[in-house]
């Protein structure tokens, strides 16, 4: 693994460059926020420490914190790393956050949720320092809770499925809804799937989000019976592809661009450019160091213009 001083120099291109971590006895200092027991060890498989993670965010912020920011977040917090399995997942602000995590209330359907959300990088560095490991955003803004930014397309094959089958189902996704007038982006999810994602303009509701993608999922099925599945249960998956797009409601969350997985040897969750499809391994092939590595020599995929569904 690349050491402290190695990581401290990432730059993100088209960003302005990660400020040198200020480093006490025993502390690490990033965007003002005090890093407490940095050399506390999140995976010993994937020999990371909390000081390797604060800085890999620091690194990445100015390409995660679009997606994430004035988004309500769910957490997967490890506080005593992930190879304990005693990590749990927080969505509702509480004791030990810091002063740049802040609430979010919402009612919908005659129920209150309560969230908390971030405004900056501050704010994603005190999620680590509290234990975080994974992020998770909802596809619309605090200010926009009604209008996702986004229609998440989650593939998830069964275990005995080749990666090249989910490869296969990513590119028949990625052509339809092309032929829809829609563009998409794709990403590595840091476990067994791929994300397709078409960025929205927000200014259609959730229901109509759900409503469209569901349709193509269902035009999908109908096509290709074989291979695809919507249905939750594991028992109907074997031999097929789970095309989730249940993750376009409200409360529903998805992993973020650039965060890291709490699984065995803490791969992290990779936006690609289409032409790297054909080339990819796993969906969890990247780690953070080969993110960090990729950061420094490629420039981040590009983003399709928001649009508006047909």
């Amino acid at each position: 693994m690349p050491s402290a001083k190695t990581r401290k120099t990432v730059a993100v291109r088209g960003a302005a460059p990660v400020a040198s971590p200020k480093r006490m006895a025993g502390e690490l200092v990033l965007h003002g926020i005090r890093i407490t027991h940095p050399d506390r060890v999140v995976s010993e498989t994937g020999r990371l420490t909390k000081r390797d993670l604060a800085e890999y965010y620091a690194a990445v912020a100015p390409l995660m914190l679009p997606a994430i920011a004035h988004h309500p977040l769910s957490l997967l917090r490890c506080p005593s790393g992930i190879d304990d399995h005693s990590c749990f997942f927080q969505r509702a602000p509480g004791r030990g956050l810091g002063p740049d995590v802040f609430p979010f209330h919402f009612a919908n359907k005659g129920k209150t949720y309560e969230y908390l959300y971030i405004k900056d990088e501050k704010g994603l560095i005190e999620l680590v320092q509290m234990g975080s490991v994974e992020i998770h955003p909802w596809g619309a803004r605090v200010d926009g809770i009604d209008h996702p930014e986004r229609m998440i397309f989650d593939l998830d094959p069964a275990p005995e499925l080749s990666f090249d089958a989910v490869k296969l189902a990513a590119r028949d996704l990625r052509q339809r809804l092309q032929g829809k007038g829609l563009e998409s982006t794709l990403k590595c999810t840091g476990g067994k799937g791929l994300h397709v994602t078409v960025p929205l303009a927000g200014k259609d509701e959730w229901a109509r989000v759900k409503s469209f993608a569901a349709s193509v999922v269902e035009e999908m099925i109908a096509d290709v019976p074989a291979a695809y599945v919507a249905a939750m249960a594991k028992v109907k998956r074997t031999g097929k592809i789970f095309l989730d797009y249940f993750r376009n409601d409200y409360t529903a969350t998805t992993i973020a661009d650039y965060s890291v997985r709490a699984r065995a040897g803490v791969p992290v969750a990779l936006p690609l450019d289409w032409d790297e499809l054909e080339g990819l391994k796993s969906a969890s092939q990247f780690t953070v160091d080969g993110a960090l590595e990729r950061i420094r020599k490629r420039k981040p995929p590009q983003s399709p213009t928001p649009q508006r569904l047909p």
